[in-house]
């Protein structure tokens, strides 16, 4: 009779220790849930502000870039076809010629972008000429006295779009500033 008890003793307390432990694993899942969880949050977070940066890196080494290539293909009858890998997103890329519009009344003709941020900068006289977009955003980047728009060109501005990340032009050297055009 008492092996008997003792079997039913050790058979009920067997079945505390495994109710007991499923309720910690379930804490520790639980936990671990938490913390997996607050990693992400955290990690996201930084990731996000990493990728921002990058962003910005790029567009201002883009900047430049192109600045001092507009500077560098300047020597009369230079011709050199360039290939510079897009900034962050941006799909297209804006040459304003501000010889071209440098009068209030050359200002206010200005109409070869339709983007509104591109206009009101140039009616504005402010000193960038130099314009990088994608689908929602036009940021301005740069500003280059030297640039200069194609013999005839009725535009006072060239649209350059991105051809697999990249945008592909042509500066020839004019010996007092750099003409661009789409490669």
């Amino acid at each position: 009779m008492m092996h008997r008890k003792a079997k039913i003793f050790k058979e009920f307390n067997m079945k505390k220790i495994k109710k007991g432990q499923i309720a910690g694993q379930i804490f520790i899942y639980m936990m671990a849930v938490i913390v997996i969880g607050a990693i992400a949050i955290i990690g996201y977070g930084a990731i996000s502000k990493v990728l921002t940066k990058s962003c910005d890196a790029e567009k201002a080494s883009f900047k430049t870039n192109i600045e001092e290539m507009i500077e560098k293909y300047t020597s009369y009858g230079s011709v050199n076809k360039k290939t510079m890998k897009a900034p962050c997103e941006y799909d297209t890329i804006i040459f304003v010629d501000t010889t071209s519009v440098s009068t209030p009344s050359g200002r206010n003709a200005f109409s070869c972008a339709s983007n509104r941020i591109i206009q009101d900068s140039v009616k504005s006289g402010a000193d960038i000429n130099i314009f990088v977009m994608s689908s929602d955003r036009t940021i301005p980047i740069g500003h280059s006295d030297l640039i200069s728009l194609a013999e005839g060109s009725t535009t006072k501005c060239l649209v350059i779009d991105s051809k697999n990340g990249n945008f592909y032009m042509t500066l020839t050297g004019l010996g007092s500033s750099t003409q661009i055009s789409v490669e």
